[in-house]
């Protein structure tokens, strides 16, 4: 999840300015396997902005299943820095952390609006849902369920995963609550 400032939507502050007005750019954490979340606490007690997309995934052991989050880049995270203002060498020894990704000697920016298109399609919990950036009034079509093939009007997006789609049946707009992972965009 991304800490401070979650849904800003300008690029210049959604990666923060640090120090004489630089703007801070995304940069991507390599760590050691199931240490993501480890990297990010170590990463923030070292007052680093960080960004940890996760995702839902059922989990079986011993005839019990549970449902829990985990990263959804499994070995990654982002962090956000000025790297000619801001010392960015104790990141490669925080604990979790494997390297920062560099080239040359200097550590490799992501792309402008990659990781701001991620943080856009984080929900409040810090899941990350990347194959359909729903807004209201959006035409959607259901791929599963008892309404399956129906089409519909996004009427509200929730942070719990549901959305609240009305759908046209017998003249009349009848609102339905399904999970988000069962619509598509109609183009």
């Amino acid at each position: 999840m991304l800490h401070t400032d979650l849904y800003d939507n300008s690029p210049a502050e959604t990666t923060g300015r640090i120090r004489d007005g630089e703007p801070g750019r995304w940069f991507v954490v390599q760590t050691h396997q199931h240490s993501e979340s480890l990297a990010e606490r170590h990463l923030l007690s070292q007052n680093f902005r960080t960004y940890l997309p996760k995702r839902r995934r059922t989990v079986r052991h011993a005839r019990i299943v549970k449902t829990v989050s985990s990263a959804y880049f499994d070995c990654y995270l982002f962090v956000s820095l000025a790297v000619h203002q801001q010392s960015w060498y104790p990141i490669n020894s925080t604990v979790g952390v494997r390297k920062l990704v560099m080239s040359k000697g200097m550590p490799i920016p992501a792309p402008y609006g990659v990781v701001e298109s991620l943080i856009s399609a984080t929900d409040d919990d810090g899941i990350l849902h990347p194959d359909i950036l729903l807004r209201p009034g959006q035409r959607v079509r259901i791929i599963d369920g008892p309404f399956s093939d129906q089409l519909g009007i996004l009427d509200h997006v929730g942070s719990a995963g549901a959305v609240r789609i009305l759908l046209d049946i017998m003249n009349s707009s009848i609102p339905i609550t399904i999970g988000r992972d069962k619509l598509s965009l109609v183009s």
